[in-house]
């Protein structure tokens, strides 16, 4: 709390609106960083969780260009995935 209390006793001894408007920002900034910092830890250790397990350790080798052409990989087998799935049960259905 000794940090607190000299931020405090700085901020106490300014009268420049601009400068304290600029202090301002700063703490608005520095609290979205923790913010973004905490929801990055979530995202982090949220990564190897149930099946997505089978796909980190490939995924996590891609580069960032690399990243979205996967993912359009990816989504694109599972729409074919599930178009043929729909058909199988659609044929299923009108044989009962």
């Amino acid at each position: 709390m000794d940090n607190l209390q000299d931020f405090r006793d700085m901020v106490n001894d300014i009268d420049d609106p601009s400068l304290l408007e600029s202090g301002q920002s700063l703490l608005r900034e520095l609290m979205e960083i923790n913010s973004l910092k905490e929801t990055l830890k979530k995202l982090e250790s949220g990564l190897t969780d149930g099946q997505k397990a089978v796909f980190y350790f490939f995924a996590e080798n891609l580069s960032e260009d690399e990243l979205p052409f996967a993912a359009e990989r990816l989504t694109g087998r599972l729409k074919r995935v599930r178009r043929s799935i729909d058909s199988k049960s659609a044929l299923k259905k009108k044989e009962e």
